[in-house]
């Protein structure tokens, strides 16, 4: 249930950041990086106490939350480049 909420967290986060910045990269990167805070975050309201190896924890978490970021963003990039080719005929 805990792995799904945060999945959750983490789809809402890469879809609203993908929604405000218009470079796919740049919104890939953003949400990854705000999903490991908010991974962090909540582990830290679960246990109280800050992760021992959040160091380990945050690369792991980045490469995960890289991934659910750049796969929720292709809709965005696939409406942006068909609307942008639209506009150049």
């Amino acid at each position: 249930m805990q792995l799904s909420l945060l999945f959750l967290a983490w789809l809402a986060i890469a879809v609203g950041c993908h929604a405000s910045i218009r470079n796919y990269y740049l919104a890939s990167f953003t949400a990854a990086c705000a999903m490991v805070a908010a991974l962090h975050l909540a582990s830290y309201l679960q246990t109280g106490k800050p992760d021992p190896l959040w160091p380990l924890s945050s690369l792991v978490g980045f490469c995960l939350a890289g991934i659910v970021a750049l796969a929720a963003g292709l809709p965005f990039r696939v409406r942006r480049i068909i609307r942008d080719h639209n506009d150049k005929l």
